[in-house]
């Protein structure tokens, strides 16, 4: 995985880098939603083979913790510092009030995502415990329709000598 992490920190710098170019430049924000969005979701594909390699999934990046966490640390101060530079243009250009709003709007919209997520993960669990019974009672009809055969073999066994 390590080509597929080195193509999304590729990304997320070009992202950066034209994110920078324009707050450099000092082009209007309007004029920047293209490169803006681009950051956004280079900064989302990141962050999800972050979480992915956190959460050890067999397809995640391995090599040593070290490298790992130096990895992670840097695209996090990465974002961090981006939000921050995108945060002061919005600032600067005299729209704080419409910077707060996009980040309660953002703050509403991950939480209800995270709710989303627990739900559906609530859900699986239920279903996987449905399964689990289901399984166990179909086990538990089969054993006892087993101890029948066998008792009734024993039964005509006995009555036949």
């Amino acid at each position: 995985m390590i080509g597929e992490i080195a193509l999304l920190i590729k990304g997320l710098d070009s992202a950066i880098s034209l994110v920078k170019a324009g707050l450099d430049r000092k082009k209007s924000l309007d004029g920047m939603l293209g490169e803006i969005h681009s950051f956004f979701e280079s900064k989302q594909a990141v962050e999800a083979k972050i979480i992915e390699v956190k959460n050890r999934s067999k397809n995640a990046y391995v090599g040593s913790a070290l490298e790992e966490a130096i990895l992670i640390e840097q695209e996090s101060q990465k974002i961090k510092v981006m939000m921050k530079r995108i945060g002061k243009a919005y600032s600067d250009a005299g729209r704080s009030p419409q910077w707060q709003a996009i980040q309660r709007n953002a703050a509403s919209i991950q939480a209800d995502r995270d709710r989303d997520e627990q739900a559906a993960n609530r859900k699986k669990v239920i279903q996987d415990r449905k399964d689990e019974e289901f399984y166990f009672g179909l086990k538990l009809i089969g054993g006892i329709m087993l101890m029948l055969i066998a008792l009734s073999g024993f039964i005509y066994a006995l009555a036949t000598n």
